[in-house]
């Protein structure tokens, strides 16, 4: 009896999907300031890529091509080599400042929108609604965990990307050998980047247990903890995935007219600009909160599942169907 009714109030399979609507939508002054702070760095992305990296692209593809023209005994060539290096320096530099402030800003703005998740789905009642100050309070005693466990992820993230970059290449150099290799090979390279994606999930779930947890965990412990808590539960995973995909792609075609309307006016290329980056920011929103909830119903299906081995082992044979 006592196993139908935690099956009667167990989640459904979409419920956390669910909660990353509901969660943001029900603790507004919590997550619009995140909102509009994710918002405000995909802005500023997207402006610094489009007035600094893209120009100097081109330029070093220009210098480039007048290099491949021009006569070496020329006294125009070394010119035009030191223009193509001072290009492809600041190409470089711009190109890293970016990658850089989408790290380290995104990071930090992902982690306060998990701790802000956390607090809105640990709230158990109108009445204890959190507020900016109480999550910041919570926050403090887990803000260097959390830290830890994004670089950790990132991390093992990279590494399974190198896999894939290095299994990848040596297709190249199995053409020419077996194609039963260069078959199995492609196959290899097919399921480590499934892995590296269900591997996103996991490391994206740890923050959350980085957040959540008492005591609080960090770095490979969060990672092993989430990993655990998953086993069962990656069906739902990929939904996750194909869903926040799925939001990505649909507020694409902003971004094209954004592109199509910048030339022609401002005012429109400026509201399709603020409309696409407030689309971006709430897919964010959502991804953080979703996989929040994730994590709880993780734990919480773990939690039972437990529960009813204890009960089972204290049973006497036979006992077992009044469970």
């Amino acid at each position: 009896m006592a196993a139908a009714a935690a099956a009667a109030t167990r989640p459904g399979f979409f419920t956390f999907l669910k909660h990353g609507v509901l969660l943001p939508a029900r603790h507004g002054s919590l997550f619009l300031p995140l909102l509009a702070l994710t918002a405000a760095l995909a802005a500023a992305l997207l402006l610094g890529n489009a007035l600094a990296v893209q120009p100097l692209a081109a330029a070093a593809l220009l210098d480039a091509d007048a290099i491949s023209r021009a006569d070496p005994a020329s006294a125009a060539y070394p010119a035009l080599v030191e223009a193509l290096k001072r290009d492809l320096r600041w190409l470089l530099l711009d190109a890293g400042a970016c990658l850089l402030a989408a790290v380290v800003l995104g990071s930090a703005i992902k982690i306060a929108t998990v701790f802000a998740a956390v607090a809105a789905f640990s709230s158990a009642t109108e009445s204890q609604r959190p507020t900016v100050s109480g999550v910041i309070s919570s926050a403090r005693g887990h803000i260097r965990g959390a830290v830890l466990t994004v670089a950790f992820g990132y991390v093992l993230e990279l590494a399974c990307a190198a896999a894939i970059a290095a299994l990848a290449l040596l297709m190249v150099y199995l053409l020419e050998y077996s194609l039963l290799l260069l078959f199995l090979d492609a196959l290899l390279v097919l399921l480590v980047s499934l892995f590296l994606v269900y591997l996103s999930v996991v490391c994206a779930a740890a923050v959350v247990a980085s957040a959540a947890e008492q005591p609080g965990v960090s770095g490979a412990a969060a990672v092993s903890r989430a990993w655990r808590l998953m086993q069962g539960k990656g069906a739902q995973a990929a939904v996750y995935v194909v869903a926040t995909c799925a939001l990505g792609v649909a507020v694409s075609p902003v971004y094209t007219l954004v592109l199509r309307w910048w030339p022609r006016g401002a005012a429109g290329g400026v509201a399709a600009g603020v409309a696409y980056v407030a689309l971006l920011g709430a897919v964010e929103v959502f991804s953080v909160a979703a996989v929040t909830a994730y994590y709880f119903e993780c734990r919480e299906s773990k939690e039972e599942e437990e529960m009813m081995r204890l009960r089972y082992s204290k049973l006497p044979n036979g006992d077992e169907a009044n469970i």
